[in-house]
């Protein structure tokens, strides 16, 4: 694995919202948000991934 790749702000923000996401649907069932978070999240990794990429 790419160590830039691991260092990536955007990789530290798709976590961040992978697992926000999590806990929202999970702790308090709040499905829209938790859903948007781990959409978010997933956008955030696919720009970490292009970026180290590119």
């Amino acid at each position: 694995m790419n160590s830039e790749f691991l260092r990536s702000p955007w990789l530290l923000l798709a976590v961040v919202l992978g697992v926000l996401g999590a806990f929202l649907l999970t702790l308090f069932a709040l499905p829209i948000p938790g859903w948007a978070s781990i959409v978010l999240g997933v956008g955030a990794l696919v720009v970490a991934l292009v970026r180290t990429r590119a």
